[in-house]
């Protein structure tokens, strides 16, 4: 691929992704190109990689120029600069994510930088960057084999929760979430209140072998959270019920 047909893919892929979610990062690109993979995304937002050029398959002169052209189409469409936090998704102190091998503040500043569509109202724009600002959700698997612990070495039987960091398997002690309750999914209300409410959670997934994909089982709250989302929506059933609502 040369210059001009680069820039030509990069434009593409700019506008389409555009349309499709309001904004546009450096990320976007590198993965419409095809030169980053959505796995290897994955391994660095979980921390196995020391920063995310090291995935990238361009070498550094083609990486540039479609930053380059990507900045360009982003100024002249007008679009709204705003800078993103990547955080990266351990347990304890977030940890910011790096780029590049060098860790140039600037070349930081550039790959961190999403563009938004000024189209969106002001208020639009902020859910949009407080969203974009979030670390991402931990997830906790539900196995379908035995496993074991590489922190205490503890026999997680099927069934079990566990928790992966750096490759590493942990039971929900060593993972910190052994405080957390379940619940299942089922009652939309009462898990997006429980969640709201408590200050850590962790989605619980299993490996669907029919679809050949991860589905959404749960989350693990705090119990007081969950207690307090019950009363809640026990309240709200009964108010509605008084009123002849159901």
């Amino acid at each position: 691929m040369n210059r001009q047909q680069l820039e030509k893919r990069v434009i593409e892929i700019a506008n389409k992704t555009l349309q499709e979610k309001h904004y546009v990062s450096c990320v976007d690109i590198l993965l419409g190109i095809g030169w980053l993979q959505p796995v290897r995304v994955n391994d660095w937002r979980k921390g196995r990689l020391p920063y995310l050029e090291q995935a990238v398959q361009a070498n550094l002169n083609k990486l540039s120029y479609a930053m380059k052209c990507f900045r360009q189409w982003a100024n002249k469409c007008g679009l709204k600069p705003s800078e993103t936090k990547y955080l990266a998704r351990t347990r304890g102190q977030k940890r910011e994510l790096r780029f590049s091998e060098s860790g140039n503040p600037a070349i930081e500043k550039a790959y961190r930088t999403h563009y938004i569509s000024p189209v969106l109202s002001q208020k639009k724009q902020e859910n949009l960057k407080t969203k974009l600002d979030k670390p991402p959700e931990h997830v906790v698997f539900c196995i379908l084999k035995e496993s074991t612990c590489e922190q205490c070495k503890e026999m997680l039987h099927k069934g079990s929760f566990l928790y992966t960091e750096q490759d590493k398997a942990l039971c929900m002690k060593c993972s910190g979430f052994d405080e957390l309750v379940y619940l299942p999914a089922g009652n939309a209300k009462l898990t997006r209140r429980a969640k709201q409410y408590s200050k850590s959670y962790a989605v619980v997934v299993w490996f669907s072998r029919a679809r050949k994909r991860y589905e959404r089982q749960g989350l693990l709250v705090e119990e007081s959270a969950l207690k307090r989302a019950e009363d809640e929506v026990n309240v709200d059933y009964h108010n509605m019920k008084e009123e002849g609502n159901i």
